[in-house]
């Protein structure tokens, strides 16, 4: 009973509602209202016939957001609108969601909410996610957030970055410790081993063995302890989520269709025909309904193939913005082939940004590292630079002198010697 009460109130009113919008005005057929009923219900079969056609042409060009993608953002948003707790249902749609961006979409939607495990939430992705130093500092600052709201391991991930310096100008052991007893005192266990330890060691703060004998006691009582959460964008153990599932299923499938469909060049132009025979055929259609005229009825096919034909044109002007504009990516065939220095140069390309391949500094990290380890010398110092400063990677400066010093080694060695990972 209490799982059906948790579940209404978390869809049920929404999803009621949205029953009612939808299907009500058609109780209006038996009425005077008939013609709001039948106007209603044309406009229903309108709005499906578009959603079919855009989400079959969106499939065929590779739309950036797919026709299912929206309506279940549209969707989900309404349910949300019309629960009692809406961060519960984002937070839990970004955990099953099997697309990163539309996970990190729900919990952008979560965070704007203000609640504090969403502020959490966030700063994990944050901080977990390689997006570099400013990524941990933001990171940082949700964490603050979070804990000032009450979140206990919010506020000792708070502490373990001051104490350490991740994510923070320079380590603070007094700010680290205030947080480390606010986590405590809010139960979290490991915040209190930690201070029982500190104390016992005088590691950061002055040994105390009173203390250390006090929050030891306080730990002994919180065991067992439970795991530290990990960010909701990684999906090692996350539930499939019902809706997403299917509806990844069904886009797979559409792609999967015209990807092999479209392999072929006889079935290109077989479809190429068709779509233009189909558009003849329908302009005839609307042509003799014009000339005709009967029962009113000539604003029909206008109606239902203008949308189609927008829509193709707008999607067709996308795909064309969007191909690329050299032919083939040679940079990057010569760098899945394992040439060294295009690997570095491709990093570069990714590091810098240009109008053919959009700022990316993990997929820059990720290049220098393939070329560093084939051994150049350009890519090693890139690699070391991207570890001090933390671009695409978390900062680490023991890693940072490690490729440095290797860089050094190599220009003295013979040109094109691997490095010994």
């Amino acid at each position: 009973m209490v799982k059906t009460l948790d579940a209404w109130r978390l869809w049920g009113r929404g999803a009621a509602l949205l029953v009612l919008v939808l299907l009500g005005p058609l109780g209006l057929q038996r009425t005077p209202l008939a013609l709001v009923a039948d106007t209603w219900k044309l406009l229903l079969i309108l709005a499906a016939w578009v959603f079919a056609v855009g989400s079959f042409i969106g499939a065929i060009l590779h739309a950036r957001v797919p026709a299912v993608t929206m309506a279940e953002r549209l969707f989900r948003t309404w349910i949300a609108r019309f629960s009692d707790r809406p961060e519960v249902l984002w937070l839990k749609w970004a955990r099953g969601a099997h697309h990163p961006p539309l996970a990190r979409w729900y919990l952008d939607r979560a965070a704007a909410l203000g609640g504090r495990e969403a502020q959490f939430q966030e700063g994990l992705m944050f901080m977990e996610g390689g997006q570099g130093h400013g990524g941990q500092t933001t990171g940082l600052d949700r964490f603050r957030r979070a804990a000032l709201r009450g979140h206990p391991e919010a506020a000792f991930r708070l502490a373990e970055a001051l104490r350490t310096g991740h994510g923070a100008p320079l380590p603070e052991q007094a700010e680290a410790e205030t947080w480390y007893q606010r986590a405590a005192a809010l139960g979290f266990g490991p915040a209190a081993a930690w201070l029982a330890q500190a104390y016992h060691d005088g590691d950061g703060v002055p040994a105390d063995e009173a203390k250390a004998g006090e929050w030891a006691l306080t730990a002994e009582r919180l065991r067992p302890f439970p795991p530290l959460s990990h960010s909701l964008l990684r999906h090692d153990a996350a539930p499939a989520d019902p809706l997403v599932h299917a509806s990844g299923e069904a886009m797979a499938g559409l792609e999967a269709l015209a990807d092999r469909a479209l392999a072929h060049r006889p079935v290109r132009w077989l479809l190429l025909t068709g779509a233009v025979l189909l558009h003849v055929l329908w302009l005839g259609v609307a042509l003799t309904f014009f000339w005709a005229g009967s029962s009113q009825l000539h604003h029909l096919p206008l109606l239902f193939m203008t949308p189609p034909l927008l829509m193709l044109a707008w999607l067709a002007w996308q795909h064309y913005r969007e191909r690329p504009r050299t032919g083939r990516d040679r940079l990057r065939e010569a760098a899945e082939a394992g040439d060294s220095e295009a690997c570095f140069q491709l990093g570069l390309a990714h590091h810098q940004g240009d109008r053919l391949r959009m700022k990316d500094d993990l997929t820059a990290a990720l290049w220098f590292r393939k070329a560093a380890e084939a051994g150049h010398t350009g890519a090693m110092a890139a690699l070391a630079e991207a570890y001090l400063g933390g671009h695409g990677v978390v900062r680490d400066p023991r890693e940072a002198r490690r490729w440095s010093e290797a860089a050094r080694g190599e220009s003295t060695s013979q040109p094109g010697q691997p490095m010994e990972p």
